[in-house]
């Protein structure tokens, strides 16, 4: 998937921002990760930024 925009919402790690522009392409609801410089914005327009025990709490809801 090639974004259509570039941002710059990581600052700590620039190179992260590929995730973030991929789930908006995509429509995400959430990054599922353990990068804790993705972790740190929790969330980045309506898409949350959780952990694999976070995510796996809200699907066994």
């Amino acid at each position: 998937m090639t974004p259509q925009h570039s941002l710059d919402v990581v600052p700590d790690d620039p190179d992260d921002n590929k995730f973030i522009e991929c789930a908006l392409e995509g429509r995400a609801n959430f990054i599922v990760t353990r990068d804790s410089d993705l972790l740190r914005l929790n969330q980045y327009q309506s898409i949350e930024i959780v952990d694999d025990e976070a995510f796996l709490a809200v699907i066994v809801k």
